[in-house]
């Protein structure tokens, strides 16, 4: 009997234990999510990246004679790029997959080489001026100067090449897929991995939406909260291309790289200017067919 009740107060304190380890994880993916939408539903970070998505450096007097012009379009490049890479490649540019596509720039000049274009992104804000752009594509938005009351008003217009009618928007968060949109030829993951609440999860179960040879290509500066180590697991010093590569590579392989600039404007004296990674990945035929 003695026996009995030590086994079971100790399957009682395992339970236990794992309960308030799931409710722990459970808290900090919901606060690591809260705090992702308090940025991207702050009207201001709206304004932000309204401006990185359609403006130009040369209407920040401040900035312009700093901010190099392959920066000021990264935009196009990068869709250009996918393009290309669907071309070298010899994969079809029929649909294309923009994950955490903020107000749609890049969607937009995607739209001038694929046949639909799907934007998605978890912030609701985010995805409603997106949408306020297709509408309208083009008008004035307001930018803080020095981040308070001080406003300058921004021309934010759709390049007159895009196809607006290939683009739609959804919000979504893509670490808890849906599965609703069906398969894509391209999926397109840029500056974003970074805010993600669960990217491990994402890179595992994001290849359930391209069939055999899609493309998937991340674009990131890898600028982690704590480092990679902490969201994509794995030991030691590693950085986040060798993590990718170890999460991806089960289902994905890697065909190339190269470096895009970008410039993000904080107000009228300051930007961040990055290069971001870029990475292609084509979806094995062998995983699918397990």
């Amino acid at each position: 009997m003695e026996k009995a009740f030590v086994v079971s107060t100790t399957v009682a304190v395992v339970s236990s234990g794992l309960a308030a380890w799931a409710m722990y994880k459970w808290l900090d993916t919901r606060d690591t999510l809260l705090a992702h939408l308090d940025k991207y539903n702050d009207m201001k970070e709206v304004h932000r990246q309204l401006l990185h998505h359609y403006g130009k450096s040369k209407s920040l007097p401040k900035l312009s004679d700093i901010v190099p012009e392959e920066a000021d379009r990264y935009h196009p490049h990068l869709a250009k790029f996918c393009s290309d890479m669907c071309e070298k490649h010899k994969v079809s540019r029929g649909r294309i997959l923009d994950v955490g596509c903020g107000p749609g720039g890049t969607s937009f000049h995607l739209s001038n080489y694929f046949t639909k274009v799907v934007g998605t992104d978890v912030s609701y804000y985010m995805i409603a001026v997106a949408q306020q752009v297709k509408q309208f594509a083009e008008f004035a938005s307001p930018f803080s100067t020095e981040g308070g009351n001080h406003i300058s008003n921004q021309g934010i217009r759709v390049s007159d090449s895009a196809d607006r009618e290939r683009v739609e928007f959804w919000d979504e968060d893509m670490c808890i897929p849906s599965y609703k949109f069906g398969k894509f030829d391209c999926i397109l993951v840029s500056n974003t991995l970074t805010d993600m609440h669960d990217p491990k999860y994402f890179l595992e179960s994001i290849g359930d939406y391209a069939p055999p040879g899609a493309l998937m290509i991340i674009a990131d500066v890898y600028n982690w909260k704590n480092g990679p180590e902490e969201v994509l697991g794995g030991e030691g010093d590693r950085l986040t291309f060798f993590l990718l590569k170890k999460i991806l590579s089960p289902s994905w392989s890697f065909e190339e790289e190269a470096e895009l600039m970008y410039f993000f404007p904080r107000c009228w004296r300051l930007a961040e200017l990055g290069n971001a990674h870029v990475t292609v990945w084509k979806r094995k035929q062998n995983d699918i067919d397990k």
